[in-house]
């Protein structure tokens, strides 16, 4: 008697098995968004704590690229600092031509300026990311020398040399290191400012005023993607309650259409002595089992997504904040909401099935 009523309850036919398929629809899109989403929020995390362990970055204005500091003023600055210089540029090498930042660096010390890297005149030092772009982009090693468009000048032969020994973790990876005297060199009204200064520690506020700089707020940035990403997790939950509607709705009609076509199959549970309750657990399980099903393989196809969409972002060309996590809670909510959907959905066809139970009982009778 236990073998066959299994049987009817862990049965799917062509019906059941499209329910179970929508159901992992609704679970993959479920599972895949929040699996994202989490895993964006853990990147801006890691963000927040590289920039918050760094340094005090001061600029003028409220751009990066538009801040033009005099730099005949930063020997009046005390203590030890960086004064950065930043221009947008093209690079050409391997037969490609990339767009680019140039950037220079000078350390100053009591108020006395040093280049430290790199070391010749004319190097340009390629960073680890852009390396791997030409590499990539190209299919062989990045080249001896290279040609940099900036300032409407047009450099040719630079050589090439190795990726700076120590960067901050504020600067990305993709960037092509200068000296600052050439820069200065190339133009002397362009590439004579500073576009910011990074110290370890907060400049005295009367030298802030008095260079009209302002701390570039990256965290408050931060702060507000943050509150964004909450917003759309909390967003997520809402939609999960939406797919649980969705999946009772689903398996209501499944089940009903189910114990309306078995109708023979339930008279045969009869004769061979099956109670009315018999008969309804064994839809309300076949209920929870088509619900299960369909959320664990979403579940699978939510992760596979997931993955699919971080790793193919680069590919197209898109920033990738995403450090995804193995999503245990997410698994585990899809599970969850799919059985509590499921169980009161498959009552009232269970009880109908019950209820042709004793009919057939009747009638037989």
């Amino acid at each position: 008697m236990a073998r066959p009523i299994l049987r009817l309850a862990t049965r799917f036919t062509r019906r059941t098995r499209a329910t179970a398929w929508a159901i992992a629809f609704a679970c993959m899109v479920l599972v895949g968004a929040m699996s994202l989403a989490d895993g964006l929020a853990n990147g801006v995390g890691s963000v927040a704590n590289r920039i918050g362990s760094g340094p005090a970055v001061y600029i003028q204005g409220n751009e990066l690229l538009a801040s033009a500091i005099d730099s005949a003023a930063l020997s009046n600055v005390p203590g030890d600092f960086v004064a950065m210089r930043a221009h947008a540029a093209s690079l050409e090498i391997n037969r490609l031509a990339l767009p680019v930042f140039v950037v220079a660096l000078e350390s100053y010390h009591g108020g006395i300026g040093t280049i430290a890297f790199p070391a010749g005149p004319r190097n340009v030092s390629l960073d680890v990311g852009l390396r791997h772009q030409i590499e990539a982009e190209s299919g062989m090693p990045v080249a001896t020398s290279g040609n940099v468009s900036l300032f409407g000048l047009h450099l040719t032969d630079l050589p090439i040399v190795a990726p700076p020994p120590t960067r901050s973790a504020l600067f990305p990876d993709n960037w092509a290191y200068v000296r600052a005297d050439l820069l200065i060199a190339m133009n002397a009204t362009q590439g004579g400012p500073v576009q910011a200064i990074l110290a370890e520690a907060p400049l005295d506020p009367a030298v802030v005023a008095s260079l009209r700089l302002t701390r570039l707020e990256t965290l408050g940035a931060i702060g507000f993607v943050r509150g964004s990403i909450a917003e759309v997790q909390s967003s997520l939950r809402l939609l999960a309650l939406v797919i649980a509607a969705v999946i009772g709705l689903l398996v209501y009609a499944a089940m009903s259409l189910e114990v309306h076509s078995r109708a023979r199959e339930i008279a045969t549970l009869r004769s061979l002595g099956a109670s009315p309750a018999t008969v309804a657990g064994v839809y309300e399980a076949q209920a929870v089992v088509l619900a299960l099903s369909g959320a664990i393989l979403g579940s699978a196809l939510g992760i596979v997504a997931a993955h699919a969409v971080v790793s193919f972002a680069p590919v197209l060309g898109l920033p990738n904040l995403v450090i995804l996590s193995p999503p245990a809670a997410a698994v585990v909510f899809a599970l969850l909401i799919s059985v509590v959907a499921a169980v009161p959905a498959g009552l009232v066809p269970s009880r109908r099935a019950a209820v042709l139970v004793r009919t057939k009982g009747a009638v037989s009778f």
